[in-house]
């Protein structure tokens, strides 16, 4: 069985896809920010911050573990 992850791609205007991938199929989503006056970094980090709370409530509301006790969850950003 592979591990549970997630991957994130930036797309326009503040919006970040994501895709949470397990052995049982896929949760495909966006979230979306707002800059501002923020920096690239920190518009990026709520996003990432966004989808890891999403990701986590999914493992959680069906059984999945996404990382072990105290490892971060495992995120791959799209090539």
């Amino acid at each position: 069985m592979a591990t549970p992850h997630y991957v994130v791609r930036r797309s326009r205007s503040g919006r970040f896809n994501f895709t949470v991938i397990t052995d049982d199929g896929r949760l495909t989503g966006s979230v979306s920010t707002e800059p501002n006056g923020r920096t690239g970094t920190e518009i990026e980090q709520e996003a990432r911050d966004k989808i890891r709370a999403i990701a986590e409530s999914f493992a959680t509301a069906t059984g999945l573990k996404l990382a072990e006790e105290g490892v971060p969850c495992i995120e791959q950003e799209a090539g």
